[in-house]
C-alpha cells in the first residue's frame, strides 16, 4: 500500500491529505505504486513537492486514527485526480498577481 509523504519513503515527515466538503482530512492510499505515481505526478504538476511512501495495508487504521483522518484506497487502475479546491487553492497561490492585489 502506498500514500504520498512530504519526504518521499518517510511516513513520519507528514502524510498528504486532501479535505472534504466537510472540512474532514482524508488521506489518499493506492495499493498499487503505479497509480501512487500518476497521482503524485499530477500534483507536482501544480507545484506540489511530493514523495511516495509504502505502508503495510495493515496499518492503515492504526495510521489515520492517530492522525484523526479518513482515508480512501484506490484499488488498482482505479485513477483518483486531486480535488478541484486542492487545484484552485494551488493555481491562486502560484499566481503572480496574488502581491498586486
Amino acid at each position: 500500500m502506498y500514500l504520498l509523504t512530504k519526504n518521499e519513503g518517510d511516513i513520519e515527515s507528514g502524510a498528504y491529505a486532501s479535505v472534504d466538503e466537510d472540512g474532514t482530512p482524508i488521506v489518499q492510499f493506492f495499493v498499487n505504486k503505479d497509480d501512487a505515481i500518476t497521482y503524485n505526478t499530477m500534483l507536482e504538476a501544480i507545484g506540489q513537492d511530493i514523495g511516495i511512501t509504502e505502508i503495510d495495508p495493515e496499518m492503515l487504521d492504526k495510521f489515520c486514527g492517530i492522525l484523526g483522518h479518513a482515508y480512501s484506497v484506490a484499488d488498482e487502475g482505479e485513477i483518483v485526480i486531486p480535488r478541484v479546491e486542492t487545484l484552485q487553492h494551488a493555481l491562486v497561490n502560484l499566481s503572480p498577481f496574488n502581491d498586486s492585489f
